[in-house]
């Protein structure tokens, strides 16, 4: 279990080590298309400002990890807090964003967005 509000990449790959089960928010900027490949194995991919479309999703039932691809941690932060106002109790903004948790070799999977960013690509 976290104990504080914000977490750090090294903390969280210390419950990683631990078995525990997080469910990630992979948060990318509204004005931005998101090219990115990878994200958190299993999170959720949303724009920063879409998150209350997704609440349906989030689950309740286990730590929700927030973290940012753009730069800086406030939409994090933003996220997480707009989660707590809903009602989740157990919701952390991840310090240093996805950028932290890649150079921390935490599991990563392929984005949704792979697909069509190499069609896009090839095109």
């Amino acid at each position: 279990m976290i104990d504080t509000f914000e977490v750090s990449v090294e903390e969280l790959k210390q419950h990683i080590e631990k078995r525990e089960d997080f469910f990630f928010i992979n948060l990318h900027h509204h004005h931005h298309r998101d090219w990115s490949l990878m994200k958190a194995r299993g999170a959720l991919v949303v724009d920063d400002d879409e998150v209350g479309k997704h609440l349906e999703e989030i689950p309740r039932n286990r730590p929700v990890i927030v973290y940012a691809t753009c730069t800086g941690d406030e939409a994090a932060f933003k996220v997480a807090h707009e989660l707590q106002n809903h009602g989740w109790t157990d919701v952390h903004p991840l310090t240093g964003g996805f950028a932290a948790y890649v150079g921390a070799g935490l599991p990563v999977e392929p984005s949704k967005e792979t697909t069509q960013a190499r069609k896009t690509m090839l095109l």
